[in-house]
């Protein structure tokens, strides 16, 4: 890896940890709510039962975890930001937290028998780095799991926010560049990244979320106040963006209100693979 990467790498992660810090209670009142719908999936798909060995990367405020612990599994989770950590602990009196990176796992080879992320590869700067991570702390026949976004193309929320960026402002705004959003949201890499690091078995499925507003109005600030790179990105465009970004978001949240409230579809890709 080049110095320059590395720098790269540096700033994003510093401004992931410093801005998820940041809005860790906003993130855990409007997002962790809305990705903990596809937990019950994560825990199935790696066998998560009472006293197995259960690993979380990138807990966040521990909404995972919380679903692991009711099921009666010994937990750990890890985030890079400490504010979330507090929160999870709070949330989470029975598990084990831990501030920590997931490109530099801490813990011994060997020792869980699953491993979960959700939603959290999108944030490494080397995704590659944190799957051998994972890979080295399972036992032989442990299962790991993670959850990524789907592209805008088959994800109607993502379409919503990014294609009002796009049309009315700028994506090329000062932050630290970043992974792409939606590389492991292609069932095709998951399958390749986790068969290149050692895993087997690997089985790959998209699973529906929805996201949950009041009025369409509320999108976009709750956006902005409660993620780091969607947010940044919304709250860093001009006057006049943000004015016609807004309007364009609550146009097109305007079609999915409901009874109650609104309902706008998304997905993840729920990537699956065993250690032999």
């Amino acid at each position: 890896m080049t110095d320059n990467s590395t720098i790269t790498h540096e700033a994003f992660k510093q401004f992931e940890r410093d801005k998820f810090s940041l809005i860790a209670q906003e993130y855990d009142r409007a997002i962790a709510v809305v990705t903990s719908q596809v937990d019950e999936a994560i825990l199935d798909a790696v066998g998560a039962k009472s006293g197995i060995q259960l690993l979380d990367v990138a807990c966040g405020t521990g909404w995972l975890s919380a679903a692991a612990l009711k099921r009666q599994a010994i937990v750990t989770g890890l985030d890079f930001a400490e504010n979330m950590v507090a929160i999870a602990k709070v949330r989470c009196s029975q598990g084990s937290f831990h501030h920590g990176d997931a490109e530099n796992l801490t813990f011994e080879s060997g020792q869980f028998e699953a491993v979960v992320c959700n939603l959290g590869i999108l944030h490494f700067p080397n995704p590659e780095k944190a799957i051998a991570e994972s890979f080295r702390v399972l036992k032989p026949g442990g299962r790991y799991a993670f959850t990524c976004w789907t592209p805008p193309t088959c994800n109607p929320f993502m379409a919503l926010i990014l294609g009002s960026v796009q049309t009315y402002g700028s994506m090329d705004v000062n932050l630290p560049s970043g992974p792409p959003l939606f590389r492991f949201g292609d069932p095709t890499e998951c399958e390749m990244v986790l068969s290149a690091e050692g895993f087997t078995q690997v089985s790959v499925t998209e699973l529906p979320i929805k996201w949950t507003f009041s009025t369409p109005e509320d999108v976009m600030p709750k956006i902005i106040v409660s993620s780091a790179r969607l947010g940044s990105i919304l709250a860093m465009q001009t006057d006049e963006q943000r004015r016609n970004i807004e309007n364009a978001i609550i146009e097109g949240a305007s079609k999915y209100v409901t009874e109650n409230g609104v309902e706008i579809p998304a997905s993840v890709m729920l990537a699956v693979a065993y250690k032999p």
